[in-house]
């Protein structure tokens, strides 16, 4: 499974409206999920701690875009226009002499909520800068290589969808993770490789849920098992394929 990148997770984190490929993904993976949770978190740390009317100096911007490697499209320091949008309290304005208070326009607020949300996501990209250090999230640990992936079709009398992605981890073992649209069956599923030719299958365990990761075992071909193939099994016993596919697709290595 492609996971959602950093930038994504962090816009959803602050409230950005998810597409509906963002939506459909984040259905499925516990992973990205759990990283917009945590994300979620800093944010509302930071906004809870930034006194009013208070801005970082340009060189935290900086550090961060730095420190994550973002896109050079964001390489703007978002809150440049801080000295219009904070002036300082003891200055004369039109509406009085220095000191005195003058009226708070609609156009204030929007500049203040955005000031502070913009602030938010600079102490979220801020403490996801140091989580490889602290482990407060995930991000920046060593991500699976996707090495392939197929959509799995139903078979007939079955409407189910789902997909197949086989992750090489960091530590060098092989991952199949496999995504379902439903977890129905008559008696339990399981997850098969089985050869082109249908004459040879290695089982790869259970099914719980829409969802499942199960390790590939060492030194096994995957071009020589390519179908994956998730099986309706009854409680019968019999280790041996049902013959009731429910899902299956073959991957292109």
């Amino acid at each position: 499974m492609q996971h959602l990148h950093d930038d994504a997770l962090a816009l959803l984190a602050l409230g950005e409206e998810p597409t509906a490929e963002e939506t459909a993904h984040l259905e499925h993976c516990e992973q990205c999920a759990g990283e917009i949770s945590a994300y979620g978190r800093v944010v509302r740390a930071g906004k809870s701690t930034v006194p009013a009317g208070s801005v970082p100096p340009p060189a935290v911007w900086a550090g961060i875009h730095e420190a994550l490697g973002l896109d050079p499209s964001l390489r703007k320091d978002p809150l440049e226009d801080r000295q219009e949008n904070h002036p300082d309290q003891g200055a004369a304005s039109p509406s009085g002499p220095a000191g005195a208070a003058r009226p708070v326009s609609l156009a204030d607020e929007r500049r203040k909520r955005r000031g502070t949300k913009w602030f938010a996501a600079a102490a979220a990209a801020a403490v996801v800068a140091g989580a490889a250090t602290w482990g407060v999230v995930r991000g920046f640990e060593p991500q699976p290589e996707v090495i392939a992936s197929v959509p799995l079709e139903p078979l007939p009398s079955y409407s189910d969808e789902g997909t197949a992605t086989v992750d090489l981890l960091p530590d060098g073992e092989r991952e199949l993770v496999i995504t379902a649209s439903s977890s129905e069956a008559e008696g339990y599923r399981e997850v098969w490789l089985i050869s082109p030719d249908i004459t040879s299958m290695v089982s790869l365990g259970e099914m719980d849920g829409t969802e499942a990761r199960l390790k590939i075992p060492d030194g096994l071909d995957l071009s020589a098992y390519p179908i994956v193939d998730i099986s309706d099994e009854p409680h019968d016993g019999n280790p041996e394929h049902s013959g009731k596919s429910i899902l299956r697709g073959q991957l292109e290595l």
